[in-house]
């Protein structure tokens, strides 16, 4: 029996909800304005947008703070869709090497960033939370913008201040596979009261209610749900993935991506439907849980690094003992072999998620410094793969993962 590379944390009573919210879908209202209570004690004195996706936020947020031909920093692993989002509208971008201790943004390569600057996106890969001090130090005294990607790092700290809270705009993704999930959606949170209401204006004139995209929306979080178990997934897609990965990896590999941006068409702001009223009790009871799942999600890492530290091929990407981050991504670097191990783990059913699609130097985005060499970034890209992590996964799964990958990379 395969394990999907993929889950979805919900419990019989957010099944219960899912069935009451779909043949109930009136007063939505109420449950907004619970979510937008709950989260304000997580980003207090901050006004909070719910949107049918992060990338919505992102897009709204570069449209509205930034002109064209401003130019903008990213870190050259980011989310690639948000580099291809800012070039959409016509803004310049330039990449800023990551720190080779965490993979995110080398605050110290900052201090070089050109006068004309305008804005800096910084990405929290991974759920590790950047050097945000030194990073909005140097925003604020340059006078730039900051915008914090939190899509992996909702529940993440930096002194016991939450991803979300330092920048100009947090944006977290609330999509199928994070946690929380509104099984397909976003957050944005601003202190700038001009930018929250041009969103949620631009939101009400342009966002639909169409029954049948809603209803298409529905198809595709049941048919995610359902293969998030082991059983299921391997009657339904395990094979299908087998043949496609061995026999056509083009099309296997833009299944996986979909929303990485790695498409050669444009981001459409109007692509999904305003989230409906059982996305949001689902959302309200994941934010309550938010906390739990995260406890049980550490205390499978930890056990997961301590097995693979046996291993000389493989590194834990991030510490997992450490106390202030969600640990929601369990990356590890293969430092070599990548592609035959990777195949080997796939064969015995461990279905884990390649993670080299963060080099945003590798995409035609026509990037300033383009010819930058980004050192560190091309050390580490292929030789990344995520590890299910999950707050479902048995302790007899975690050995089969742990073991298999062990064994792969000692047999190559």
């Amino acid at each position: 029996m395969s394990i999907p590379f993929f889950s979805i944390d919900l419990t019989l009573r957010d099944y219960g909800s899912l069935i009451f919210n779909i043949l109930n879908p009136f007063n939505k209202k109420k449950l907004e304005q619970e979510i937008k209570e709950k989260l304000s004690h997580r980003y207090p004195k901050k006004y909070i947008s719910l949107l049918p996706s992060g990338r919505l936020g992102f897009y709204l947020s570069m449209k509205f703070l930034f002109k064209p031909n401003d130019l903008i920093i990213f870190s050259s692993m980011s989310f690639p869709l948000y580099v291809k989002i800012a070039k959409q509208l016509n803004l310049r971008v330039k990449l800023i090497d990551v720190s080779s201790k965490d993979l995110n943004i080398d605050p110290d390569k900052l201090e070089k960033i050109d006068e004309d600057c305008k804005g800096i996106v910084i990405t929290h890969l991974f759920g590790n939370p950047c050097e945000i001090e030194k990073i909005n130090n140097i925003c604020l005294k340059k006078n730039l913008i900051l915008i914090e990607d939190c899509a992996q790092s909702f529940n993440s700290k930096y002194k016991n201040l939450e991803t979300g809270n330092f920048g100009e705009v947090g944006i977290v993704s609330t999509s199928l596979l994070k946690i929380p999930t509104t099984l397909s959606g976003g957050i944005l949170i601003t202190k700038n009261a001009k930018l929250h209401n041009e969103i949620e204006a631009w939101c009400n004139k342009n966002l639909n209610n169409n029954f049948i995209d809603k209803f298409k929306l529905l198809i595709k979080i049941l048919l995610f749900i359902l293969n998030s178990y082991p059983k299921i997934y391997s009657i339904l897609s395990d094979k299908i993935f087998f043949f496609l990965k061995n026999y056509n990896p083009r099309v296997y590999r833009k299944i996986l991506y979909s929303g990485m941006g790695i498409k050669s068409i444009n981001f459409d702001p109007k692509e999904r439907p305003k989230q409906t009223k059982f996305q949001l009790a689902i959302g309200l009871s994941q934010i309550r849980r938010c906390d739990e799942m995260n406890i049980k999600r550490k205390k499978n890492s930890q056990y997961l690094q301590k097995k693979l530290s046996l291993s000389k091929n493989i590194i834990v990407i991030n510490d997992h003992f450490k106390e202030d981050w969600n640990h929601q991504y369990f990356v590890i670097l293969i430092k070599d072999n990548f592609e035959k191990i990777t195949n080997k783990i796939f064969k015995k059913g461990i279905h884990a998620m390649d993670e080299n699609v963060w080099n945003c130097s590798n995409y035609n985005f026509e990037i300033q410094n383009i010819k930058s060499d980004f050192e560190i970034t091309k050390s580490f890209d292929g030789k990344l793969l995520r590890i299910q992590n999950n707050s479902l996964l048995t302790l007899k799964q975690m050995d089969k993962i742990s073991q298999i990958l062990i064994d792969s990379s000692n047999e190559q």
